[in-house]
């Protein structure tokens, strides 16, 4: 994949949080970026932010909905020209606590998003991209992508393991395509996803009792992610590449960097706000 510069890149759930600083980051390296979110009303508010930082279009997108996954990569064809590369970043994490506290529907939700968005957005672009035999295509992965217990969001890791299954096998699959593959981990970002959460249930609120702590000292900005996802974009080679951000020395580094904060007073806990709900229950409809 050569330099980002002049490459059109699009990047679903992008209004706000890591999404949108993929698009600042992008767009500061000088690529041509689309932006997609479910409304117009917020995607034009991302675009009013963006506009000032390069050429960037914004087009209305539910992952969820299939029509609308194909009828986005017509639209970036027929503006910009051709579409280089693909960020299924779109999702979101329903809420923390125990998985045997959690409402269905709001799972089948996210799962919706998570997953099924992935699989019918790369269906999409991949409809383009391979007769072309060129394009790079990236997903994010995320806690529970790579199989360790992703309490206190359990389901949220299921979904995002899901993302780590099915990039592995497409890569498997579309080897000598000539379209190359990129699982990136961003790690714990300090996005409203993360610093504005659902808590359910009194497990879920033990479970978070240390949140701010953790959030600390592993939380990362988002467009720190985001710069090191473009660099990993421009030095990408392979067919297929796995990168992650979270190393096993992290938390140790974390907590280095706290303590001396702590030491010299320069630090503080980012803000956050935890939102309770009561646990879901069964509740059996009449006969």
């Amino acid at each position: 994949m050569p330099a980002i510069k002049d490459m059109v890149v699009v990047i679903t759930g992008s209004t706000r949080g890591f999404g949108y600083a993929i698009a600042e980051s992008m767009l500061e390296a000088g690529a041509t970026v689309a932006i997609t979110g479910r409304s117009q009303k917020v995607v034009e508010g991302a675009l009013t932010r963006l506009q000032t930082k390069g050429r960037v279009s914004g087009f209305v997108l539910d992952v969820r909905e299939e029509d609308q996954a194909y009828k986005l990569v017509e639209d970036v064809i027929q503006e910009f020209g051709r579409i280089d590369i693909w960020v299924n970043n779109a999702g979101y994490s329903n809420a923390a606590g125990m998985m045997l506290d959690m409402n269905p529907r709001d799972a089948l939700d996210m799962f919706m998003s998570n997953d099924l968005g992935v699989l019918q957005c790369t269906q999409a672009v991949m409809r383009y991209m391979l007769p072309r035999k060129q394009g790079l295509l990236v997903n994010i992965y995320g806690n529970g992508s790579f199989l360790r217990p992703a309490s206190p969001t359990g389901l949220y890791g299921a979904s995002k393991a899901w993302v780590t299954s099915f990039t592995r096998s497409l890569a498997k699959e579309l080897k000598g395509s000539g379209v190359q593959i990129l699982g990136y981990s961003p790690g714990m970002m300090t996005t409203d996803m993360l610093t504005s959460p659902i808590v359910v249930g009194e497990r879920g609120r033990e479970m978070l009792k240390n949140f701010g702590f953790v959030l600390r000292f592993l939380g990362q900005p988002a467009n720190y992610a985001a710069k090191k996802l473009v660099k990993a974009i421009a030095s990408h080679r392979r067919e297929f590449t796995e990168t992650k951000l979270f190393k096993p020395w992290t938390p140790l580094l974390g907590l280095m960097r706290v303590g001396w904060e702590n030491i010299t007073k320069t630090g503080k806990t980012p803000g956050f706000e935890l939102n309770y709900q009561e646990a879901y229950q069964f509740k059996k409809t009449k006969a």
